[in-house]
């Protein structure tokens, strides 16, 4: 990188190949620094350099833009560095969904699996059905989704789902200018905010109005697939101690993030927040 960077948020044109190839390139690059077991779980194989996390990452690539092209509402924002003359190259990107009064809600199927846990598919490969990832995936899931209609009931809203900048490229503003996009669009908008953020982002977010409700205790339920694995292996202790260690933020922002601590009404419950110690 030479000079000071000048970062431009908008829209990536979902029509054209290279671009959507570019955005995602550094979607999946920024997952692995740091790897993150929540990455893992997301992107099977992500980090493994190998022929299975390239078949991952085409596989998640193109579902991803499928996903995107067949919902109006989803906005994918490429972050580019406009310093040079002549030249623009992707840092970073994000993602967002603007949720309208009525809008359907996810309900998972039920599956037949030995965990009895309902059926979660990811844009992508995912992992073999009932594996200890694939389970763990699901039960993360399961409980992160459980917040965002309990908070959001039938209000319109922007359903903030995806930030990242490629390593090089942090610390230096380019996530306060997807944010700033983001937030503005909500404000033209006149709706509320939600996401649910990692100890990364949740500084910026609260710099940008948003409001942290509640960093969720999340309880993993290991499920023996054979008499022989009555045990969790290494990994799944791994995995989980690692999901522990990568603390989630939900996070709501009101109309224009105008909100005052002990007087904003949460409209979810119908009253101000009160002091916790």
């Amino acid at each position: 990188m030479h000079g000071t960077p000048k970062f431009h948020a908008e829209p990536v044109d979902l029509g054209r190949q290279t671009d959507w190839d570019d955005l995602f390139a550094t979607y999946w690059e920024s997952w692995k620094d740091p790897l993150q077991v929540t990455g893992m779980l997301t992107f099977p194989w992500l980090g493994e350099d190998s022929p299975r996390e390239k078949a991952s990452y085409h596989a998640a690539k193109e579902a991803y833009l499928e996903q995107a092209r067949q919902n109006p509402d989803q906005c994918w924002l490429k972050i580019e560095d406009r310093s040079v003359t002549g030249r623009t190259s992707i840092v970073g990107g994000g993602a967002f969904t603007i949720v309208r009064e009525g809008a359907p809600k996810p309900n998972p199927s039920a599956n037949n699996g030995d965990s009895g846990l309902p059926e979660i598919k990811l844009p992508g490969l995912g992992y073999p059905a009932n594996s200890e990832r694939d389970i763990l995936m699901r039960q993360f899931y399961l409980q992160m989704r459980s917040w965002h209609p309990r908070i959001m009931t039938d209000r319109p809203h922007l359903y903030g789902q995806a930030l990242w900048v490629l390593p090089a490229f942090r610390h230096l503003g380019a996530a306060a200018v997807v944010m700033d996009y983001f937030t503005e669009k909500a404000d033209a908008l006149s709706v509320e905010c939600f996401l649910e953020g990692s100890a990364i982002g949740t500084p910026l977010y609260l710099q940008k109005g948003f409001v942290l409700l509640e960093r969720p205790v999340m309880v993993f339920r290991y499920f023996a697939r054979s008499d022989k694995e009555k045990i969790p292996s290494e990994e799944w202790i791994r995995l989980v101690r690692g999901l522990h260690a990568e603390p989630i933020a939900i996070m709501w922002r009101p109309v224009r993030g105008d909100y005052d601590e002990g007087k904003t009404v949460l409209p979810w419950v119908g009253r101000p927040r009160e002091a916790r110690l």
